[in-house]
């Protein structure tokens, strides 16, 4: 009489966890990966002013 084969509890709990653990980081590579790709793609609202860009007085001083 041949048996068939019953997986352990606990090894199937374990490769429930990897197969959504590994889901779930793929998401979130996919997921950076658009957030990275479209943010270089608009451009910022307010550019940031250095002392260089203030402009100069018309006169002399």
């Amino acid at each position: 009489m041949s048996r068939s084969y019953v997986p352990d509890p606990l090894e199937t709990a374990l490769s429930w966890v990897w197969a959504l653990g590994t889901a779930a980081g793929l998401a979130m590579v996919a997921l950076l990966a658009h957030t990275e790709h479209s943010s270089a793609q608009v451009p910022l609202a307010q550019l940031t002013l250095s002392s260089e860009d203030v402009p100069l007085s018309d006169g002399p001083v």
